[in-house]
């Protein structure tokens, strides 16, 4: 009776030591599951912030290429004039706009690769108008060829409608840039246009190309 009392106090010691070991498992087990999903969690969160930041830098660059700028196209193409184009086009694509080269136009003096700037002149030169390769004085902002010396504007002499011939120049402008000369006298340097109400500084480096002083 004896042997048997011992028999089953080691076999409930050793199921207690059993269910002990298990416990044991399934506690850690259970604990590193949580610590997995916690890292999950952590790791899905920073993923997430990581898109919102790329989404939120991106998104000025979307913004600046769909930005819409003003051109004032002019020379030998089919509808001179001013036209609204994307930030993201280029000299060729404001040719299209209007209507694309004449017969006369001289397409190898000017870069049709060019992306275009707000308050950009281009200007398309006819064949044969001007021989030699314009200087640094003759050419705009851009980097195209204005027109020939005998065609720009003499800011000293030009009437309100001669005037309007400069880039972004409206019958306003050119009232103003005449009652300036008027008041103050002939300009001594292009640059002095700058004191002229309604043009800026921008403005006068888009005109100065087509402008002439004497």
């Amino acid at each position: 009776m004896k042997y048997k009392g011992k028999t089953r106090s080691k076999l409930a010691a050793i199921c207690i030591t059993v269910l002990l070991l298990a416990g044991t498992v399934w506690y850690f087990a259970h604990q590193h599951n949580v610590q997995n999903k916690a890292e999950m969690r952590q790791a899905e969160a920073l993923f997430a912030n990581a898109d919102q930041e790329k989404k939120k830098n991106d998104a000025p660059a979307e913004d600046a290429a769909s930005e819409t700028l003003v051109v004032d196209i002019k020379g030998a193409v089919k509808k001179p004039g001013i036209y609204q184009i994307a930030a993201s086009e280029r000299v060729i694509d404001g040719i299209e706009r209007a209507g694309g080269f004449t017969n006369k136009a001289d397409r190898d003096k000017i870069n049709l690769a060019q992306k275009v700037s707000d308050e950009m002149v281009i200007y398309v030169p006819e064949k044969g108008a001007q021989a030699l390769a314009p200087s640094a004085q003759e050419l705009d902002a851009g980097g195209l060829e204005s027109q020939p010396a005998q065609s720009k504007v003499n800011i000293n002499s030009a009437d309100e409608q001669e005037m309007q011939k400069l880039p972004g120049v409206g019958p306003a402008k050119a009232k103003a840039i005449i009652q300036y000369r008027t008041e103050h006298g002939s300009f001594k340097s292009m640059d002095d246009l700058a004191a002229v109400s309604g043009i800026g500084e921008k403005s006068l480096e888009q005109m100065k190309p087509f402008m002439a002083l004497y």
